[in-house]
């Protein structure tokens, strides 16, 4: 198990920087409700959004749809774990069960 940092999430923009169309910025230069300020991993495919941080011990990935009235998230376990999620999103290879936000 990871003690995550900074340094994981840059690990994994790394590693996939140079096959999709990321954005490496901080939550809170997106300035979109984060709690937190820390790097964070932005995309978008397919009609929707992808974002992954790391807060305390945990990476937290979270997909919206365009508008951001429906999402859904999940916490990789591991570096190789988010940059294959990321790379099945990107691909679109995922499919997720997006849920109102507010409920």
């Amino acid at each position: 198990m990871y003690d995550f940092t900074d340094r994981e999430v840059l690990a994994v923009y790394e590693q996939l920087k140079d096959r999709y169309d990321l954005l490496l910025t901080t939550t809170s230069a997106l300035d979109d409700g984060f709690t937190v300020d820390c790097p964070v991993i932005v995309g978008s495919a397919h009609g929707q959004l992808i974002w992954l941080y790391a807060h305390e011990d945990m990476f937290i990935m979270d997909v919206l749809n365009a508008e951001k009235t429906m999402a859904t998230h999940w916490h990789p376990f591991s570096i190789e774990d988010a940059v294959s999620d990321i790379a099945e999103f990107m691909e679109g290879r995922s499919h997720y069960k997006l849920t109102n936000l507010g409920q």
